[in-house]
């Protein structure tokens, strides 16, 4: 008799998260500055995930995209159910979750649309090549003429060195006792000890410690599911490439915008070699294995419709840009896949400077006076680093009601009350999340009860969460026990967020 698990590890339910990759408008525009024409995304439009685990990602994206409607599709009972809930808990209306498998949806009759966007985040490598082949096989099937297909997966050859700790950690969990999170944790720490030990293989690969190291600081669920997946492995992208197509689909451009800008994704040696590449599989293979990178998020489009550079940059200089961050949090040192790049403050500080008026179309920003004597195609790559680096985002089309994404935001920061604490909330006016810790949730949740003016008020509100999840603040690098301690650092943080952060907030649609 079949397993309705087929291999996957359905005792610890996925972490509830959002990946900014998957935002609509995020993904139009991934395809647009590499000059492949995106489906026109906005009231109306349909968004199916495949895998969408406890739906918290795709409620955002409901929330915020008020206009689009969206499916869910996971084959966990029990995510689906949470998924469900927390949409009701928002009251969103455009928004449904289905427990079907991957065969279960492809047997469904004409009830489902065609679909603009379909989304798979850290599934394609994490099932078996039967589940892979009835994906494509969806895809053929739901999309859009010119529609959107968002695949991520682990790759080689950068995940190659990698294997071998996956499977240390694998057969130390089988040879362990008790909760599956209890030990992933102690097969890593097994691991670190062997690399302390200079162990062979542990100390051949210098990247391994921090691999290790980030691990141990994730939420053991989401490496339970990462590293004990009975179907695991790691694809290169021609082979995923080949696969795809099989559903017409053709890469059109990495979602980790500065993957696929040669030369910020490979060393200069290397650079002129790519560009002369003729295969855009052959591409993105050198790029693969110039910059060893272990994981991918590709944009693939059904039908890939290139612009003219003219219509390109007329489509580019009309789309309008708010920032994500206070103008003075904005960095220019941004990680790209061969290190770090560090933007020129002549070309990105006028760009912020502009935004923090306000959202600005990109025709706007490039004819600002300062940008007169920049070098063709400064202001173009600075504007995509800034949105690789989540620091602006394109405005959405449908971006003026926040009424939805303003519930959700309450819904989810009632969750917070029993420890899901989220790290991003939805931002109706750019149609994605923003990132939040703590003292934001806090201060944003007092915002929305009326204690705007009272940040020590809203401390001591948030002090029982606090005792009752053992979280602690930290100040000048060490833990505060005590409650007044504590209280205190908050209060001063949720200032400091009322003073710089909250403006932005209500800009862009969060409170």
């Amino acid at each position: 008799m079949a397993v309705w698990s087929d291999g996957y590890f359905t005792d610890i339910q996925y972490t509830a998260k959002f990946y900014a990759e998957l935002a609509p408008g995020f993904l139009a525009f991934a395809c647009l500055r590499q000059g492949v024409r995106p489906p026109a995304l906005g009231d109306g439009s349909a968004y199916l995930e495949l895998g969408c685990g406890q739906g918290y990602g795709l409620n955002l994206l409901a929330a915020a995209n008020p206009g689009m409607r969206f499916w869910g599709v996971d084959f966990h009972p029990g995510q689906i159910d949470n998924a469900r809930r927390l949409a009701d808990q928002a009251g969103l209306t455009n928004v449904a979750f289905e427990d079907w498998s991957f065969e279960q949806l492809l047997a469904r009759p004409t009830d489902l649309p065609k679909f603009d966007v379909i989304a798979l985040h850290g599934v394609y490598s994490w099932v078996s090549a039967e589940n892979r082949a009835v994906i494509v096989r969806i895809l053929d099937r739901f999309l859009q003429p010119g529609g959107i297909a968002y695949v991520s997966y682990n790759c080689l050859p950068g995940w190659a060195s990698l294997a071998p700790l996956q499977r240390f950690v694998a057969e130390h969990v089988a040879r362990g006792a008790g909760p599956p999170q209890a030990r992933v944790v102690a097969a890593f720490r097994a691991a670190l000890q062997m690399l302390e030990g200079s162990t062979g293989y542990f100390e051949s690969i210098p990247a391994l410690r921090a691999r290790i190291e980030a691990a141990l600081r994730e939420d053991p669920a989401y490496l339970v599911h990462e590293y004990l997946n009975g179907h695991s492995q790691p694809l290169y992208h021609a082979d995923v490439a080949s696969e795809l197509e099989a559903a017409r689909l053709t890469f059109a451009a990495s979602a980790n915008v500065a993957d696929d800008l040669v030369n910020l994704a490979a060393p200069a040696p290397l650079q002129r070699a790519i560009q002369e590449a003729g295969d855009p599989v052959w591409r993105e293979t050198l790029l693969d294995y110039a910059s060893n990178k272990p994981f991918r998020r590709d944009v693939f489009v059904r039908g890939r419709n290139a612009l003219s550079d003219v219509e390109r940059d007329a489509m580019l200089d009309d789309l309008e840009f708010a920032l994500l961050v206070p103008p003075q949090a904005t960095t220019f040192e941004i990680p790209i896949p061969i290190g770090q790049v560090k933007g020129q403050p002549a070309v990105y500080r006028p760009l912020v400077e502009a935004l923090a008026d306000g959202p600005r179309r990109f025709g706007e920003l490039r004819g600002l006076p300062q940008f007169a004597g920049a070098r063709d195609g400064a202001v173009t790559q600075a504007l995509i680093l800034l949105v690789g680096s989540r620091q602006i985002h394109p405005v959405s089309v449908g971006g003026a009601d926040a009424a939805a994404a303003i519930r959700f935001n309450r819904a989810a920061l009632a969750r917070a009350e029993f420890g899901e604490i989220p790290t991003q909330l939805a931002a109706a006016l750019v149609g994605t999340g923003v990132r939040v810790d703590f003292a934001d949730l806090m201060a944003t949740n007092g915002v929305l009860q009326g204690l705007e003016d009272r940040p020590d008020e809203t401390a001591r509100l948030a002090w029982p969460l606090m005792a009752r999840t053992g979280r602690r603040l930290l100040r000048d690098g060490q833990a505060l026990q005590d409650q007044a301690g504590n209280e205190a650092e908050l209060a001063r943080r949720i200032a400091a967020f009322n003073g710089a952060r909250l403006p932005l907030f209500r800009s862009l649609g969060v409170v």
